[in-house]
């Protein structure tokens, strides 16, 4: 026969709060697993939540971010962030990041979490226009100037120069693979990857508008089909 203790001893294992959490003793459980929850931070991911655009969001918004941390310009001192066009950026990927990640979390979104989507739209296209008139040469001239990059360094002459060049430096040429390198120092790596965040979520925003529209067509087809099934019965 086993020996139940003192009182002294089953007082001291006895929970300093109901476990009830006043609520009459039902469901006491699942009051206690919602008070342990609910200090625990925002979870990046719900098995309950299905819906992999709110996930592509705010994996766009990671983008940004770390884009913003990149330089912007050859000047490896000053990260994006530092200038007033990244400090915009950086106000768009936090704003992507908390509202999807509580989207995620809540496994619904809101229109906070649109507000911001379209605000990186502004970051896809002033990223976008500086990429396009990027001009190598001057940014160049600039870097030589500020001895930011060798006066001797060689660099990608334009985008399609740089293509080629990156293609080369997979096949294991040194030469190409430091004119790629050079080429994306003068025009920022922190540009291309606010760019490339702000596309994906845009893409993901549009395929999302496309993919409705074509949902809910296909359900009043459906629903047309199944209303004239029922009157030739």
């Amino acid at each position: 026969m086993t020996d139940p203790g003192t009182p002294s001893d089953l007082a001291a294992l006895e929970p300093l709060e109901p476990l009830d959490a006043g609520d009459g003793g039902g469901g006491g459980g699942d009051a206690l697993l919602q008070s342990l929850r609910s200090g625990l931070p925002c979870p990046a991911f719900n098995p309950y939540c299905t819906d992999k655009t709110y996930y592509k969001f705010l994996f766009a918004g990671v983008i940004m971010l770390v884009g913003t941390l990149m330089p912007f310009s050859a000047n490896q001192a000053v990260a994006g962030y530092q200038t007033m066009s990244g400090a915009f950026y950086l106000l768009f990927a936090i704003g992507m990041v908390w509202t999807w990640w509580a989207a995620i979390a809540n496994n619904r979104s809101t229109g906070a979490s649109l507000k911001w989507l379209l605000f990186s739209g502004i970051a896809l296209v002033a990223t976008g226009w500086n990429m396009a008139a990027f001009d190598v040469e001057a940014a160049f001239a600039v870097a030589k100037q500020n001895h930011w990059l060798a006066e001797d360094a060689t660099y990608s002459a334009n985008w399609k120069a740089l293509l080629g060049d990156m293609g080369s430096a997979l096949a294991k040429s040194k030469e190409a693979a430091v004119r790629a390198e050079n080429f994306w120092r003068l025009f920022g790596p922190g540009q291309f990857f606010v760019f490339l965040g702000s596309l994906i979520a845009e893409l993901g925003f549009v395929g999302g508008i496309v993919g409705g529209a074509k949902k809910n067509k296909l359900e009043k087809q459906a629903k047309m089909l199944a209303a004239a099934e029922r009157k030739r019965k």
